[in-house]
């Protein structure tokens, strides 16, 4: 039974992150730079644009977010949210994984 567990738990883990790739936390921190605008310096949000606080969100969330934007299967239907798909839409995977890993560090 235990071993059936682990083996659960591994896959799960497996799933979740197959498209999900660690980032460069050093390079993530350029391509933030666009972000500023909306998302503030250190990713506290600005209600007035409607752009929420990123600083404390997880890496893999963040990426995930940002490839969902991307396809469009995320914000299509929120005009608030619809704003990140450009900005989405202009980053490659590598980028989005760096600029994740430098939100999660905020």
């Amino acid at each position: 039974m235990k071993n059936t567990i682990i083996a659960v738990v591994i896959a799960v883990f497996a799933l979740l992150s197959s498209n999900v790739q660690a980032g460069n936390a050093d390079a993530g921190k350029a391509v933030y730079a666009q972000c500023q605008a909306c998302h503030g310096a250190n990713g506290e949000g600005n209600k007035a644009l409607k752009a929420p606080k990123l600083a404390g969100q997880e890496a893999w969330y963040v990426e995930s977010s940002l490839k969902k934007f991307k396809a469009g299967t995320r914000g299509a239907g929120d005009p608030d949210a619809a704003a990140m798909i450009p900005f989405a839409s202009m980053l490659n995977d590598t980028q989005m994984a760096d600029v994740a890993a430098y939100i999660s560090s905020l």
